[in-house]
């Protein structure tokens, strides 16, 4: 479980502010730093720009100055073991820019107003907000594709048009509608779509419409024809010869079977 200390958000100090702890603060300090800084990390000086982010242990030293305003969010915490950083493979002590620092500066915030506030179950809700931050700082860092020239705007059109294929899996998608979401052509849509989720939209398409149709089927019920329509199968012998050679059964053996177990 995670357990804060002192956090704030938005914080703002004098210009070109010094922060000098060589020895650290005893604790993790988790850092948005939302306008340019000069950070000690590794014996020298880097230049940051505004949307980095630090992630210090504890014992690390924590040594950076603002290089005119200085205007950061941050949390410093413990947990009862160090699991989380292998668990969500997060960088330590070294300058990193998540694509979208604004949404995690947004947990940042909640975070300190629970942290304040103190309501019931505050603490709880703090565990649950820092695992998101790391989710969503985990997330930003390693999706995007590693050594490429591209920009986020890009990356974050793909995403969107990946939740709207996969929300709506009973649409009858196909490669010219699921690739004019991005106003691209079929073969640069599949080329990058590939390239961002390591796999093609027919294929994620094709998984998400299966496990809708094992829940029709097992747990409501649903006879098998209505079941491949509502998850977007267009051709029942299709969905049958699918189903068989994913499940090793066909629908209606699934279908027969108990709840799925908890």
């Amino acid at each position: 479980m995670f357990h804060t200390g002192y956090c704030d958000y938005n914080r703002s100090n004098p210009d070109c502010d010094l922060i000098n702890r060589p020895e650290g603060s005893g604790d993790y300090l988790f850092l948005y730093f939302m306008t340019p800084m000069k950070v000690q990390t590794g014996g020298r000086m880097q230049m940051t720009k505004e949307g980095a982010c630090m992630l210090y242990t504890p014992g690390e030293p924590q040594i950076y100055q603002a290089v005119e305003r200085f205007k950061n969010s941050f949390v410093h915490f413990t947990c009862d073991d160090d699991s989380f950083l292998t668990a969500y493979d997060l960088p330590v002590n070294k300058i990193v820019y998540p694509l979208y620092p604004d949404a995690m500066n947004t947990l940042f915030k909640l975070i300190y107003v629970e942290s304040v506030t103190k309501q019931d179950y505050y603490q709880e809700e703090i565990d649950k907000l820092m695992h998101q931050l790391f989710i969503l700082f985990s997330r930003q860092i390693h999706t995007f594709p590693k050594g490429r020239d591209f920009q986020a705007d890009l990356f974050e059109q793909f995403r969107k048009a990946r939740t709207e294929i996969l929300t709506h899996m009973d649409k009858k998608w196909d490669a010219e509608s699921m690739a004019a979401l991005t106003n691209l052509g079929t073969s640069q849509f599949y080329s990058y779509y590939k390239l961002f989720f390591n796999r093609s939209p027919k294929s994620e398409l094709l998984d998400a419409r299966l496990e809708r149709s094992k829940y029709l089927l097992r747990v409501e019920k649903m006879p098998v024809g209505q079941a491949a329509v509502q998850a977007g199968f267009d051709s029942l012998p299709h969905f049958t010869r699918y189903f068989k050679k994913v499940c090793g059964m066909t629908p209606s053996e699934y279908g027969r079977q108990g709840f799925p177990p908890i």
